[in-house]
């Protein structure tokens, strides 16, 4: 069983293995990209180094029948929750209905987004529609990238998605938000006491690791919060939980704990997992981990 994560500028794999029934972390491979990806459109040099990076990190599960989940970052396969009056009957019209909302949030033809959702169910006579629109190009350079490598992933998704599904069961008991760091963006997911997603909001990171950076984060999610509980149906956010990289974590977590009443939980994706490997907790390697845990 593997998680790899793919950044803008490294790779990553975490390899895990079974430990008297539990999961154990055996070895975290990082490999630096040659091109930095997910700029502009892909390019065969992109590609190639791509390829090249994931062959690297892959030796100890490539060509087995091995369990892989790829984690790309939240700004290269976006995701929304629609409020509809009426959900669309067929399922041509659905994606039809995200690739056109997704083209006017990036900006770009339809046509080069890959889109998909599913209904989430009705709320004060609206129905929930979950979307995630993928940039199709890009997409199509990391499965590619994949099969040049020997890599035959069992699936492929948004980073928040998978941090969602494997801390679900801890986090998800009444209204809640989850914002997760990683190296290249950061997304903010809010969820009503149903446990259904009700809002996404996902920005890159420019001034990365500063600590200005960590101030600004915390004021624009403080604002989407205020925003969301303020908004129709008595919204609100009951705990705010943290996930990322142990530093950035420990940085926001003190800046939200001198601003809310009640702490903010922290979130680590290792705990209950057997194996001690250096830098479990830091970059890329807590979502690899995520991905590979996740169901």
């Amino acid at each position: 069983m593997a998680g790899i994560a793919i950044g803008r500028n490294q790779v990553c794999a975490v390899v895990l293995g079974a430990n008297g029934g539990n999961h154990e972390v055996r070895a975290i491979h990082r490999q630096d990209l040659s091109v930095p990806l997910f700029a502009a459109q892909p390019a065969m040099a992109t590609e190639a180094g791509l390829a090249d990076a994931l062959h690297a990190i892959s030796d100890e599960f490539r060509g087995e029948f091995a369990s892989v989940r790829v984690a790309l970052p939240d700004t290269v396969i976006r995701s929304t929750v629609l409020d509809l009056d009426e959900l669309p009957k067929k399922a041509d019209m659905r994606r039809a209905l995200l690739r056109w909302r997704f083209a006017k949030e990036w900006q770009r033809p339809e046509d080069s987004l890959d889109c998909c959702g599913f209904d989430l169910g009705e709320d004060h006579g609206k129905r929930l529609f979950f979307g995630q629109g993928g940039d199709r190009p890009w997409l199509d350079c990391v499965r590619r990238a994949l099969t040049q490598a020997g890599i035959m992933p069992w699936s492929l998704n948004a980073a928040a998605a998978y941090r969602f599904n494997y801390f679900h069961d801890a986090i998800v008991g009444g209204e809640g938000a989850l914002l997760s760091l990683d190296p290249d963006c950061w997304n903010l997911l809010l969820w009503d006491d149903k446990g259904r997603v009700r809002q996404v909001l996902t920005r890159l990171r420019k001034n990365l690791a500063a600590e200005d950076e960590a101030a600004a984060i915390a004021d624009e999610v403080e604002r989407a919060i205020l925003a969301y509980v303020e908004g129709e149906g008595g919204r609100r956010v009951g705990r705010m939980y943290l996930a990322g990289s142990e530093a950035e974590m420990a940085m926001l977590a003190e800046i939200f704990d001198g601003r809310l009443r009640e702490r903010v939980v922290v979130l680590h994706v290792d705990t209950g997992i057997s194996g001690s490997v250096a830098g479990m907790r830091d970059g890329l390697a807590p979502l690899a981990l995520a991905a590979a845990l996740s169901t």
